[in-house]
């Protein structure tokens, strides 16, 4: 049958047949599942206000705040209404805080320990679309968990795989499938009805693969008390959900700043010693030219400064020595000097007399130094001391063009060498969020090879952090296929506490 002009339009939009598709000509086919969301969309359409409204009027002015402390932790953090996870605060509010008969000040003693949607329910369900009402006694069984993005087509929807169940659920979701990409978390809630299944509540940001190590953790525990994890058991879990989504939350808001070091792993405090030189120019260079290993002489004084007497006046060359204690796959180490000057970067160095034995030493420490001996013409020229090496002058210097600029073709050839080395070696490595184990070795157990295909998923920078726009780690298809591999020679079996 057509509808009148005055007609609620049939497409779900809930405007009228005339706004909304008699100009189109025809009714536009659409999937039960996609009338039903856009009808459930006009439904919801202003219920977060008359929630918030209903639980002032009910609970009294506190209750937002009462909430807000649970939902914190008690951080003693003041309520903010432009937090960032507002939209995942105030659904939680409505569908899972109640009032602790203990501690509330809810005067109402009816209320304590009723969600405010339960009473909502209660107080004004029969006047609300059955739809509505199917869809907020939903809410009242779903727990707020962590999810992860298996398929995504953005501004349609997404398959989310429950970390904690390890049921997937196709997600008809407009806005937040615009910014996910499979392997991303997420921390929320979801609602179904009428086979339809909704993201409810979201933190609004992708969190980064290699954090489900974190929530596989906490998953063993829960597990470890219930033999089988249900949606019961995951809210009676709420707070200890909840405070593991802030730890990963602060970690990705407050990232902590790198420890810096230098290639041998020693923490770096960088020192400016001076060093003079009683000696030509030319001297210096003849006794400490051994240092670039196999560069020829000729080669070295290509560039060297020369005065009107074509007396040597300043060189500058590498100083090398093979191999690296820390990566054995790096060839040598690059820094930079100048003259007499040392710049140390070894925290160790600066104790009295440490300069000196340092310089010495240098060459055990598998550095490669510029070193840049000139004439100084204020001073009596003399004999070399017995140790040339006291010219040397280390500070770390960055893949640059003689220009100064980055020499950003070099940066990106060295940095995909060293990561596909690195992959190559992953597999046998003991990593701490493995518990110090190996990837090969974490792969015989379901959880361990979860965590595995998170870090190979994170390696390859399909994640939040899109690491691959400016490092692409051109061997994690390889640990890829090597994961699949493995894991095809294990049980495929879900735990218990997955059913």
């Amino acid at each position: 049958m057509k509808p009148g002009r005055n007609d609620r339009c049939p497409c779900g939009s809930g405007k009228k047949y005339k706004h909304c598709c008699l100009n189109a000509g025809s009714v536009p086919v659409a999937a039960p599942a996609d009338l039903s969301w856009r009808r459930l969309r006009a439904l919801l359409d202003g219920f977060a206000t008359e929630m918030l409204r209903f639980t002032a009027e009910a609970y009294g002015p506190l209750a937002l705040h009462e909430a807000w402390d649970e939902f914190t932790g008690y951080d003693d953090l003041e309520f903010d209404p432009n937090t960032p996870f507002m939209q995942l605060f105030m659904p939680w509010f409505f569908h899972c805080w109640a009032p602790d008969p203990v501690a509330t000040k809810v005067v109402n003693k009816s209320l304590h320990e009723v969600i405010p949607t339960a009473a909502y329910l209660s107080a004004k369900g029969r006047q609300r679309d059955p739809l509505l009402r199917r869809y907020l006694d939903s809410l009242l069984t779903a727990p707020f968990t962590f999810f992860e993005v298996l398929v995504c087509d953005p501004g349609t929807g997404m398959t989310l795989r429950d970390v904690m169940t390890q049921k997937e659920h196709a997600v008809t979701e407009r806005a937040a499938s615009r910014g996910m990409e499979p392997g991303d978390l997420l921390f929320g809630q979801l609602a179904s009805v009428d086979r339809l299944t909704m993201l409810e509540a979201s933190n609004g940001f992708a969190i980064p693969p290699m954090e489900k190590a974190q929530i596989i953790k906490l998953r063993a525990h829960i597990a470890s008390a219930h033999p089988v994890i249900t949606h019961q058991v995951l809210r009676d879990w709420d707070f200890e959900l909840l405070n593991l989504f802030h730890e990963i939350a602060d970690r990705l808001y407050n990232p902590r700043l790198p420890t810096l070091q230098n290639t041998d792993g020693e923490s770096l405090s960088l020192h400016k010693l001076v060093f003079e030189l009683n000696v030509p120019p030319q001297a210096a260079f003849d006794a400490l030219k051994h240092l670039a290993l196999d560069e020829l002489g000729e080669d070295l004084l290509a560039d060297a400064t020369r005065d009107s007497e074509d007396k040597l006046t300043r060189v500058r060359f590498s100083w090398k020595k093979h191999g690296n204690k820390m990566h054995a796959g790096w060839d040598n180490t690059v820094l930079a000097g100048s003259r007499s000057t040392v710049h140390v970067s070894l925290q160790r160095s600066t104790r009295r007399g440490a300069p000196t034995r340092y310089v010495r030493r240098s060459r055990r420490h598998s550095v490669r130094a510029f070193v840049i001996v000139r004439a100084k013409s204020n001073r009596p020229r003399g004999c070399l001391p017995t140790c040339g090496r006291r010219a040397a002058h280390a500070v770390a210097l960055p893949l640059r063009s003689t220009n100064g600029s980055p020499n950003v073709p070099r940066c990106a050839k060295k940095i995909s060498e060293l990561m596909a080395a690195h992959w190559e070696h992953w597999v046998d490595e003991p990593l701490p969020i493995l518990g110090n184990r190996t990837p090969m070795d974490a792969v015989k157990d379901p959880d361990g090879r979860e965590i595995v295909e998170s870090l190979v998923i994170q390696g390859n920078g399909s994640a939040a952090t899109r690491l691959r726009q400016r490092t692409r780690m051109c061997s994690g298809g390889c640990v890829r296929g090597w994961v699949s591999r493995e894991a095809k020679n294990l049980t495929h079996d879900a735990p218990k506490h997955f059913q």
